[in-house]
């Protein structure tokens, strides 16, 4: 049984609205597909047309699908605002009545330490602007299983209480087993302290959100009872790679008009998209545990992309999920390169390919079983583009002298339609930043034109690296090869020669071969293939080109939050330079601290639990250890066991006691001088 039932008013809007939207699909796609189909060549026979226009007709209904949520977004931006789950960003800032407190989690893995904390300190000093920082507590869950990263967390962590003047407002807490990763990590939460907040706001290792967006995502959830959850817009900030920065524009001039189509057909069941939300803990206590994949190949297991999948869960315990499309304030960073980004999608493609086991679930709102199907879709899509090309370049090979799309009234009016829905959303952008007048924000009208016509030249040349690596990554995943869901990389940049080529190298040899047999075998099918061709071979240097550090100073891809950055964006920019200047932060070795400083020991024992019944064998291979560290010191011992000794209260105090007990010399040489 669903927690709410009944017919709500904006079920019957969304409704509507999705007759309408699909039915644009549908009519867009079937003409698509009937002039392509009409007008192949008489000579081709009907297994070939079949293989050229089924591949066509799926990837254009995903083309027609983007462009149409862009018509949408400009229409509500311009003349909707009604469904709105969130008081508008212009609006005055509510004051809020509860007496509980939101809890606001910050799930971290290894991450950068100076970067996490003064993240967590400019969201809090941004509260206290709000002056409703009594409002929410702080939670910092480590999953973090280096150890050094584990002491230095501990450090920072009482460094950080201090200079904001509050030990029982932020906590931290570490896990020893890292159970169902980051999913896992909230979920233990939820189990020690989830009956405590009535709402949990999510963030990632590198998330900023402002009081203000804070304050605005409790006072929806105190107003709407049945929502379990809200999503807030997205918005990249901070690095300054050429693609990063690529990004970040992106993100800005395109990114407001999407969230705002998703929101038009999505309404009460958005996407969750894993952090930067809010949410309902009781129900996402009582909804949300995740069952655990059968196993075999990839797709077994724990659920990797748990989102998507919880946001359904809610939806179909009867849970209105919302996207806060005009919502600002909420940030996060981008990947530095397009090498990182492909990485990470390499986790993602797994996560979302488990999916297809989801979708089929009982309950499921016909809505989410779509949007688990378009995560898929993202990366499918690139092995049926691969597929349908390799198709095209047979057909070319066979039937040398035959033009396959021969420029007919037909095809070149299918060739604009094509073009239309690929590029023309782009000038909403446009106009959207007229209408604002944000567009000095953007570089002022020559800057603004630049980076549109630069990034739609840098994505015409990285679809074709993105869709090979896709491809790639889908037939691993089938083939049972598992990714490594790590720390993600978010700093960085500078891709020298030999990396690219080891990275890229087998595109570009894969391109130059392509595009020779094209030229031999059929010279317009090349042509016609020149943009995948050219964006294969050129591969190796896009890389480079991309990953290479810009001037802020430059007009080129410029955006509101560099011209006019928000207070928590300029905080953070303080805290981060004070963070790394902390002693906590140059201290080489955080474990022989914890063994040789009376504080640093005192400090760090309060996080370990006392051990009792420890099996005599584990304790006979602890005083090895114990022995051996003595004997030879701290560069004799590995990461795990000196997590080993950090969690076992007995073994700290034993070496604490021994280590101040060794031979001066000894101590000395060993211990101090690693300080």
């Amino acid at each position: 049984m669903s927690e709410h039932s009944g017919q709500i008013p904006w079920q019957a809007t969304a409704l509507r609205r999705r007759v309408v939207f699909f039915s644009a699909i549908a009519v867009l796609t079937g003409l698509a597909t009937f002039w392509l189909g009409a007008n192949l060549p008489s000579e081709l026979g009907f297994l070939w047309k079949l293989l050229v226009v089924v591949p066509f007709a799926v990837l254009f209904l995903w083309l027609a699908l983007g462009f149409m949520t862009a018509v949408a977004g400009i229409w509500v931006l311009n003349f909707g605002g009604q469904n709105r789950i969130a008081s508008a960003p212009t609006s005055p800032l509510p004051q809020l009545q509860t007496r509980d407190t939101t809890a606001i989690l910050l799930p971290i893995y290894n991450e950068d330490i100076a970067y996490v904390y003064a993240g967590l300190q400019s969201i809090y000093q941004s509260l206290e602007k709000t002056g409703q920082l009594q409002h929410f507590e702080f939670y910092i869950l480590s999953d973090s299983d280096d150890a050094s990263n584990w002491l230095r967390e501990e450090a920072a962590w009482s460094a950080l209480c201090r200079t904001v003047g509050s030990v029982d407002r932020i906590h931290y807490r570490r896990r020893k087993h890292r159970t169902k990763k980051k999913s896992g990590n909230v979920m233990d939460f939820c189990r020690r302290w989830g009956k405590r907040h009535p709402y949990m706001v999510v963030l990632d290792a590198d998330s900023l959100m402002t009081g203000d967006a804070l304050v605005r995502l409790v006072d929806a959830m105190d107003r709407n009872e049945r929502v379990g959850l809200i999503q807030t817009p997205l918005y990249t900030i901070g690095l300054d790679t050429l693609y990063a920065r690529g990004q970040q524009f992106v993100n800005r001039i395109y990114g407001p008009i999407f969230f705002a189509g998703l929101h038009w057909w999505w309404l009460g069941e958005s996407q969750y998209w894993g952090h930067n939300v809010i949410i309902r803990t009781q129900a996402f206590m009582g909804h949300c545990h995740l069952p655990k994949l059968p196993e075999g190949g990839a797709l077994g297991g724990e659920i990797l992309s748990h989102d998507f999948v919880e946001a359904a869960l809610l939806s179909r315990a009867g849970w209105e999920t919302w996207l806060a499309y005009d919502m600002e304030g909420s940030f996060e960073r981008p990947p530095p390169t397009l090498m990182d980004s492909l990485k990470r999608d390499r986790r993602w493609c797994q996560g979302n390919l488990q999916h297809w086991l989801i979708i089929w679930a009982h309950g499921i709102p016909n809505l989410h079983r779509f949007l688990l199907l378009g995560g898929i879709m993202s990366y499918i899509s690139s092995l049926i583009w691969l597929g349908w090309l390799v198709v095209l370049t047979a057909i070319a090979v066979f039937y040398p002298k035959l033009t396959l799309i021969p420029l007919t009234p037909e095809n070149t009016a299918l060739l604009v339609m094509t073009l239309f829905l690929l590029f023309f959303y782009k000038t909403f952008g446009i106009a959207q930043a007229i209408r604002k007048r944000t567009v000095e924000h953007f570089g002022g009208i020559l800057g603004l034109s630049s980076s549109i016509l630069m990034e739609t030249f840098l994505s015409m040349l990285t679809a074709p690296v993105r869709m090979m690596f896709y491809s790639k990554f889908v037939v691993q995943i089938l083939q049972g090869k598992r990714a490594v869901w790590g720390t993600q990389q978010r700093t960085g940049g500078g891709l020298v020669w030999a990396d690219a080529m080891r990275e890229y190298g087998w595109i570009s040899w894969t391109g130059l071969a392509w595009g020779v047999l094209l030229l031999i075998a059929n010279p317009m099918t090349f042509l016609w293939m020149s943009p995948v061709i050219a964006g294969l071979v050129f591969s190796v240097p896009l890389g480079m080109l991309t990953s290479v550090q810009t001037s802020l100073k430059t007009n080129l891809f410029r955006t509101p939050d560099e011209v006019a950055p928000d207070y928590i964006l300029q905080a953070f920019e303080q805290n981060y330079a004070a963070m790394l200047a902390n002693p906590c932060m140059s201290t080489r070795d955080l474990f022989i601290r914890v063994l040789v400083d009376p504080l640093a020991f005192k400090q760090h024992m309060t996080y370990i639990p006392q051990r009792t019944n420890v099996p005599e064998g584990t304790r006979q291979q602890r005083e090895e250890l114990v022995k051996r560290l003595l004997e030879k010191g701290p560069s004799s011992i590995s990461n795990s066991e000196r997590l080993v000794i950090m969690e076992d209260a007995e073994m700290l105090t034993q070496l604490h006691t021994q280590v101040w007990q060794l031979p001066e010399t000894q101590f000395h040489e060993h211990w101090m001088s690693k300080l």
